[in-house]
């Protein structure tokens, strides 16, 4: 957490307050989470900047201002997120954004600073960064290209969903939507996927992130709120995540909580009856030979 969803919603809750304005100022409260760049190089490059516009990538939130000033990238990761409201707590704010003709400053706080901030000197100086350690994007990719990264990975189909070098933006408790909408074992062999499989996995991943965002993310503790202060409200609606020995919103058998290889500390759950874990032989056979 913050997942895709999660990024989506901050990006579009920050797009109307700050996109298209002028900065009066930006402090930076923790020069910990600053990479490659110091607070006095920060402030210095982007106070009185314009900006341009406030976008997603992965889960990235990348501030573009006018030149020189650059751009600005924030990684909330496991804590991260921005308040336009009085933030619950303070002390944990690490970088405040000041917007001419706005009372109050925007808000980033991180409660247990491991999220990062980065400033680049253009658009191509951040697209090489992105390249270097993100897949495409989950809400763009097709299925000729998502079918073609599976294909190289033994691993299972899980948490090859959720590397963000192969594929940007799948969390833990998407994967285990995005699954049981495609009807495969979160234990199958990403590489093994039939055609069909495929066929069903490619839609299931935007139809789920795209139901997730118009519900505002998941807040399964209080790691994640909207900008406003606000719960996301997808866990009252998904169909897995959460709901271990609960009826199967399809089938009605118990929903199974378990843990699979690849996602050390995450529970992972799917529906035994909808989810079966079968083999596909051809490719079994093509791996022993």
């Amino acid at each position: 957490m913050p997942e895709l969803p999660e990024v989506e919603t901050m990006v579009r809750g920050l797009r109307p307050v700050m996109a298209g304005k002028t900065l009066a100022s930006i402090q930076v409260l923790d020069p910990h989470m600053l990479v490659e760049c110091t607070a006095s190089e920060l402030e210095s490059r982007v106070t009185a900047a314009h900006v341009e516009s406030v976008h997603r990538r992965g889960k990235w939130v990348v501030f573009t201002f006018d030149d020189p000033a650059g751009l600005i990238v924030i990684e909330p990761r496991m804590t991260g997120g921005f308040w336009l409201i009085p933030p619950e707590r303070p002390d944990h704010v690490r970088l405040m954004f000041t917007v001419r003709g706005r009372r109050d400053p925007v808000w980033f706080c991180d409660t247990r600073r491991l999220g990062k901030i980065h400033w680049f000197r253009d658009s191509g100086e951040a697209q090489a960064a992105f390249q270097r350690s993100h897949g495409p994007d989950a809400l763009e990719i097709g299925l000729e290209e998502l079918s073609g990264r599976l294909g190289k990975t033994g691993r299972a189909i899980k948490p090859a969903l959720m590397d963000q070098k192969l594929l940007a933006g799948i969390g833990n408790i998407y994967a285990d939507e995005i699954l049981f909408r495609a009807r495969i074992h979160p234990s199958r062999v990403a590489s093994g996927l039939t055609k069909s499989e495929l066929e069903r996995l490619q839609p299931a991943i935007g139809q789920v992130l795209e139901e997730a965002i118009k519900a505002e993310g998941s807040s399964f503790d209080a790691g994640y709120r909207t900008v406003l202060g606000l719960e996301g409200g997808f866990l009252a609606q998904n169909a897995m995540y959460g709901r271990g020995n609960q009826p199967c919103p399809c089938c009605g058998g118990p929903i199974q909580k378990t843990r699979i290889p690849g996602l050390i500390g995450r529970p992972t759950h799917f529906c035994p009856h909808c989810q079966p874990l079968r083999v596909n032989k051809k490719a079994a056979t093509k791996r022993k030979a």
